[in-house]
Parts: structure tokens; C-alpha cells; sequence
């Protein structure tokens, strides 16, 4: 049978409040689950009554909140904890071929590894060697020769199906930063990944954590962020693995679960999307960021550093997890969406032409997946909170929004297709975003999948109306292919007689459906309003000049 190991203490403790103040009901929890883990024979220990939802794999969270409060339990319960927190006695001890790792382990009894030493030796250098010497992260720091020497000490234990392995701190040095060592299984049996595999995805998965607590910092309100590291580390790592998959469905099953209130094990995918979108060096780039900023934030940064926006990235990926499964499309996405779940949509809501709106509500740093059948068309509008400010302090807070689908293409903010338009209002406008996917094809959003020719430029909305108040501001957004963030063109605006109505240097930036672009008050010179009609305007960008036409109604 194989095991999703879901434990009672992520859904009492964590899950409701990450700064919650432990209660004793906790403590015990918490007390009553390492026992267990710890307990040579599980057959006859009591093992905790309740399971959450969400599958965890790794005890990083347990065993630490545990050691850094280990005052708080009760005298009889301490006792017996830090003689289970101290490092493992066991008969036997190898160094890894080069010299990276000490691995302990027992020839005989019930801890006795049921794998090969010799293929897991090889794994840890393999991790090291793609962690530190071909990302660059700097390796965990020695512990002072516990465990015989400087070697980093990987420790194997009968762990009995409650976790795959954690990694425990030990030495304080300050900056929330700790020496540690790891406790992995000895066989896998039971688990999603078996034997030897099981082994491998864990050490490379222990292993990050072992740099993240060594050389950045530890904050358990963001716990969420270093399980996404660690699980996405494996699939770098050991891409043929795939124990990853284990997870996914809880994420796919609830996409508008804010990120901080996810496991972490769940949105891997988070970090395999950014790694294909930007590479491997923005990722330690938001560790690196990370003693400073919160998860979010230092992900939003690193994202700004990289010509982008959260906001972009956040409804981008929603576009590429709607492609999976039997959507995938070979070659677009992410290279193993074929074996991905389905995404969760809305139940389906029935679109009644000429128009009409759609009230909904939804937690930031989430992706809302809104369904509207009209006969045998299916739109699917990707909604996105790139809130991280409240994701980071507020992520229970519900954020309304309003999503108007027309019929007619020239009145709604953003035109799908030939035969449908959309407006999209919520608040505060900068940190939503949406892309629309008709009919299984993407009609607006991912900009690298709606143009056949750089140098297309239009503008939106288009009409303009002065009696409308937008949900993306008053403005008309004129996007421009093959042009990069903070280029400086001449912008000019015509009457269609050419009477010169306005003029100015603009500098491209990011517009609200994530192009680049300019944007436009839609006033004359003397900064009135301009008349109905149609206008013309022209964009200079050095010896090159494009236009395009725009309407507007002062009604």
C-alpha cells in the first residue's frame, strides 16, 4: 500500500496560525507524534489519532519546532525529548567517495538500511555536487567534528513510514542560522517512492535544507517556501524520479489556497516554473534575499530584478498549470505537464449575451480559474491576487472582484477574440491580472503566445470611453512588441486630419496584462479631454516609427 504521509500537527498547529502561541494541547501533539516517529516499533506504539489533508514528507518542521521550544513541554516530556534529539548511536560509519558526507548506519536490528550504501554514497555526492558546485550555493557549515568529523552526517533510521527523512539543528550561530545533521529512512517501503529512489529524492531534498538553515536563515512563519525549495530541489537533482507527483493534486485541487497556507510539498511546481521561465540563479537569488524579506517578498524582488512582476509570473503560471494532463501541449509549458493533475475550475457559470458580470471573491497570492460556458464555447478566466503584502500578513482576508464578459469586442476592456470582450475591476488594481483562455487556445495573457509578428502594436482599451470608469485605471495602454522595459520613445497623438493633439517622452514599463508598453491620460495638450472620434499615434523609438488608431467617446 502506498503511503501519503499526512500528520495531525501541520493542521492543529501550523495551518490555522503561524504565529500562534503553542498551547499545551499542542505541546502534547507535537510530543505524542516525535515519539512516534522516533519509536523503534511502531507496531506497538500508540500512533496519533488524527491526519491531516495535506501530505507531508519531511519532518524539518516537527523536529525543529520541537528542539527550539523544548522548554515549553512538560518536565517528563522533556526528558524524554532530548535524549531522542540527540544524534543517533549506530554501529557503522562510511564517507561518501568524495569525501563530502560521513553516512551512519547499523549493520543489524531494525534500522539496518534495506538499500544499497553504496548507491545512496553516490546520491550524496551527486546533490552535493549539483547544489553546491553547479548552482553555487554555499555548502552547510561544520559542526565542530560532531559525529567523528567536519563531514556533513547523514544518519539512518527505521522511520516507518512517518516521514521520508529531517534535517535537525544543532548549534546556534546566530542570525538564525544552525549547524545540523539529517536522519533519512532506511527502506522506503511503504512510500510513494520505494528503496534506493526514495533514498536519493530525500537526501537531495535534506540536503538544501541543511544551506538554507546554515547560510541564510530559519523563520517557521515561512516554512511554506523552504519545503518548496527542498521538494523542487529533487526534481533538479534527480529528474527521473518524480516523487513530487505525490503532492501536486493538493495544490491542483485548491488553487485558491494562498501560497504561505500550502505545505510547500504541494507547489514545487512553483520553482520548476520560475527555473524554466528565468533559470536556476533566481531562485538563489530569493534565498539570498530571504535573511531580510519575507518568502514573498523576496520573491517578488527577485522577480523585479529580472524584468518582471509577481503579478506576471503569478497568472503566467496559472496558464501553465491549465495545460496538463490531457491539455498538455508537447513542447509549450512545463515538460512534464502530461503526467501533471487538472487544475480546479469554477463551477461552470452560463454566460448570457449581451453581457454579463460576474461577482466573485478570492485570498491573495492565488489563482482563480473562472469557467463560462456560452453553447459551445468555454472560456476559462484566469483571475490572479498578486497581493505577497497581505499574502505575507492577512493571507485569510477575501478580496472582491468583478469580471463583465461581453458579446460585443468593442466594449469591454480586453478583447478576446473576434466575438467576445471582457473588463476586469478589483482593487488595488496593481496587484491583479487575468488571461483568458478560449476553447482551450490562450486568446489574452502570456504575450509569447498571442503574436505572429514583433512589431504588432495595439491599444486598450480601444474604445475609450470618459464616462467609464476602468478597473485598470483611465488610461489607454498602447503595447509594444520587441521593446524593453525603460526604453525611451517619442509618443504623438493625431487627429485624423494630422492636427498634433499631444506629445511627450515616454519610458516603457510593465502594463496590467503583463506586456510592455506605454500608457496615455487620453488629454490634449492643455490637459482637457479630447473630443469624440478616431485618433491616430505614432511611437518613434530611435530611426523607427510605428502607429495605430484608437477610439474615443466624450459622451
Amino acid at each position: 500500500m502506498i503511503k501519503k504521509i499526512a500528520l495531525s500537527f501541520i493542521i492543529i498547529f501550523y495551518s490555522v496560525s503561524l504565529a500562534q502561541e503553542l498551547t499545551q494541547q499542542k505541546l502534547d501533539s507535537l510530543f505524542n507524534l516525535f515519539v512516534y516517529v522516533r519509536s523503534e516499533d511502531k507496531i506497538k506504539s500508540e500512533k496519533p489519532a488524527n491526519f491531516s489533508q495535506q501530505p507531508e514528507k519531511c519532518g524539518f518542521e516537527l523536529v525543529n519546532t520541537i528542539a527550539l521550544n523544548i522548554d515549553k513541554f512538560l518536565p517528563e516530556q522533556q526528558s524524554i525529548l532530548k535524549a531522542l534529539l540527540q544524534r543517533p548511536i549506530l554501529q557503522k560509519s562510511i564517507v561518501t567517495p568524495r569525501g563530502y558526507f560521513r553516512i551512519h548506519y547499523d549493520e543489524t536490528g531494525v534500522n539496518a538500511p534495506k538499500y544499497s550504501l553504496t548507491q545512496l554514497a553516490l546520491a550524496l555526492d551527486s546533490a552535493y555536487n549539483f547544489e553546491i558546485n553547479f548552482l553555487g550555493y554555499p555548502p552547510p557549515p561544520v559542526d565542530n567534528i560532531n559525529g567523528g568529523d567536519s563531514k556533513y552526517d547523514i544518519y539512518i533510521l527505521d522511520l516507518g513510514g512517518s516521514y521520508y527523512g529531517y534535517t535537525q539543528f544543532e548549534d546556534d550561530l546566530g542570525g538564525g542560522k544552525y549547524t545540523s545533521f539529517t536522519v533519512i529512512d532506511n527502506d522506503y517501503q511503504g512510500y510513494y517512492t520505494t528503496g534506493i529512489n526514495g533514498a536519493r529524492v530525500t537526501v537531495a531534498h535534506e540536503f538544501h535544507h541543511a544551506i538554507q538553515v546554515g547560510n541564510y536563515i530559519y523563520r517557521e512563519s515561512d516554512l511554506f517556501y523552504y519545503e518548496i525549495t527542498s521538494t523542487a530541489m529533487e526534481e533538479f537533482v534527480f529528474d527521473d524520479v518524480n516523487d513530487y507527483y505525490a503532492y501536486m493534486s493538493d495544490y491542483f485541487s485548491n488553487p485558491t489556497r494562498p501560497f504561505i497556507l500550502n505545505n510547500g510539498y504541494n507547489l514545487a511546481v512553483w520553482n520548476i516554473f520560475l527555473k524554466e521561465r528565468f533559470g536556476f540563479d533566481i531562485l538563489k537569488r530569493q534565498w539570498e534575499l530571504m535573511p531580510s524579506a519575507r518568502a514573498l517578498n523576496a520573491i517578488n524582488i527577485s522577480l523585479n530584478e529580472y524584468n518582471s512582476t509577481l503579478r506576471n509570473e503569478l497568472n503566467r503560471f496559472g496558464v501553465w498549470t491549465y495545460f496538463t494532463n490531457y491539455r498538455s501541449i508537447p513542447g509549450k509549458f512545463f515538460d512534464e505537464a502530461a503526467n501533471y493533475p487538472l487544475i480546479r475550475t469554477s463551477t461552470p457559470m452560463v454566460f448570457n449575451p449581451p453581457s454579463k458580470s460576474f461577482s466573485m471573491s478570492t485570498r491573495p497570492t492565488t489563482n482563480y480559474f473562472l469557467r463560462i460556458i456560452d453553447g459551445r464555447d468555454t472560456l476559462i478566466s484566469i483571475i490572479s491576487n498578486s497581493d505577497f503584502v497581505s499574502g505575507t500578513d492577512s493571507a485569510n482576508n477575501f478580496f472582491n472582484f468583478e469580471y463583465i464578459l461581453y458579446s460585443d469586442t468593442s466594449i469591454g476592456e480586453r478583447k478576446l477574440s473576434g466575438f467576445y470582450s471582457a473588463t476586469l475591476n478589483a482593487s488595488p488594481q496593481n496587484f491583479w491580472s487575468a488571461s483568458e483562455i478560449l476553447n482551450n487556445l490562450v486568446v489574452n495573457g502570456d504575450s509569447t503566445f498571442k503574436f505572429s509578428d514583433d512589431e504588432e502594436i495595439f491599444a486598450f482599451p480601444n474604445p475609450y470611453r470618459y464616462n467609464k470608469k476602468y478597473g485598470l485605471g483611465n488610461f489607454v495602454y498602447i503595447q509594444i512588441q520587441n521593446s524593453e522595459l525603460g526604453d525611451e520613445v517619442d509618443f504623438s497623438v493625431f487627429t485624423t486630419s494630422m492636427q498634433l493633439v499631444f506629445n511627450s517622452r515616454e519610458s516603457v514599463s510593465f502594463l496590467p496584462n503583463g506586456a510592455k508598453g506605454i500608457k496615455y491620460e487620453v488629454k490634449n495638450f492643455d490637459k482637457k479631454h479630447l473630443g469624440s472620434g478616431v485618433y491616430i499615434y505614432a511611437i518613434k523609438k530611435q530611426d523607427k516609427t510605428i502607429s495605430g488608431k484608437f477610439v474615443v467617446f466624450n459622451e
